[in-house]
């Protein structure tokens, strides 16, 4: 009889201890289809709208596809590129003339989409190549491989 005594006492603390933690954790954010809620923050989704004390638990992370933009982006100490993002072409400064370089554009998979040679205005024409992001490679090796997001 003590045994069965000590037993339910200690399933009985287990129990109010963990109502406990789940207590301080639904204090925190409950998301409803007004929330307003920050990424890292610890979250409660509601199985039943009229029941709030119930739900899932989980920590809202961020996971999309955004790109982080740079108005120009240096390759080297000689060459930088710009605009990137870009809508239509890409342009190059430089101390000397790229015009005639012949350029390889490779998507994200390692396929070679187009190639194509810098105009005589230093600059790339993009434009017919669908949105994305696209590695710039030269086939003069001295001049480095770079990324380009193209809208």
């Amino acid at each position: 009889m003590k045994k069965l005594l000590l037993l339910f006492t200690f399933l009985f603390c287990i129990t109010a201890q963990s109502q406990s933690v789940i207590q301080s954790v639904n204090s925190g954010s409950l998301i409803t289809s007004s929330s307003s809620i920050s990424i890292g923050e610890i979250v409660i989704t509601p199985q039943n709208q009229q029941q709030s004390s119930t739900g899932i638990i989980g920590i809202l992370a961020q996971v999309n596809s955004q790109n982080l933009e740079v108005p120009e982006l240096a390759i080297n100490e000689k060459i930088t590129v710009f605009p990137n993002p870009t809508i239509n072409s890409i342009t190059f400064q430089t101390e000397n003339k790229l015009q005639n370089e012949k350029v390889n554009i490779v998507s994200i998979t390692g396929q070679i989409v187009s190639k194509k040679q810098i105009s005589d205005t230093n600059s790339l024409d993009l434009s017919e190549l669908q949105n994305g992001v696209y590695i710039i490679q030269f086939e003069n090796k001295s001049i480095p491989t770079f990324k380009i997001i193209k809208r």
